[in-house]
């Protein structure tokens, strides 16, 4: 497949390239980003590379996964991805450095990723389903996910494994069809 570049009215989603390399370790140094993202820590320069080259690279040559650096006037501010790609659905995830939160540029991302995801013109994937996930406890995740419309659906206990041992995972998904935006989530209430 492809790269594919996506704008928003303030945001530039591109494959992340070798450019970006001080800034991913740089952002993986966050504890927060630490203890929310399956990522190896200690996070060196070397990890970032092999992300951006191996990860990216290979996920968008073999179409089974797309993975965007979110750009704001030219700097790299998180990573967005669909992965698992396949028979019409996807798991997207992000992650945003700590300069760039609160100021809803990952719902903005997250939005143009999943209208991606669902077109089905020769630009965009065609999915039906788009599912997401996260370590229980990731309210920030949660949120996002909710204001682009995924529905919760639910808690895997012991579901997804942590860094030191297998945790509870929240699952949600969004439909193509879907058109709620920030449904109720109970966890969220």
């Amino acid at each position: 497949m492809n790269k594919v570049e996506l704008r928003t009215d303030r945001l530039i989603l591109r494959a992340p390239s070798l450019m970006d390399v001080d800034a991913i370790t740089a952002a993986c140094q966050d504890p927060e980003i630490q203890r929310r993202v399956p990522i190896p820590v200690p996070y060196t320069r070397t990890e970032a590379e092999g992300y951006v080259t191996a990860y990216s690279d290979f996920g968008w040559a073999s179409g089974k996964s797309c993975t965007w650096a979110i750009t704001i006037a030219d700097e790299f501010a998180g990573a967005i991805s669909l992965d698992s790609v396949g028979s019409d659905q996807a798991t997207i995830g992000y992650w945003m450095a700590a300069p760039f939160r609160g100021r809803g540029l990952l719902t903005e991302a997250a939005q143009a990723v999943v209208e991606f995801g669902f077109d089905s013109s020769p630009e965009g994937l065609g999915l039906v389903r788009i599912e997401w996930h996260a370590y229980a406890g990731n309210v920030a995740s949660a949120r996002v996910a909710r204001r682009v419309g995924f529905q919760f659906e639910g808690t895997l206990r012991l579901g997804a494994m942590g860094r030191h041992a297998r945790e509870d995972d929240w699952v949600a998904g969004i439909l193509v069809g879907d058109r709620q935006k920030s449904p109720v989530w109970t966890i969220l209430s």
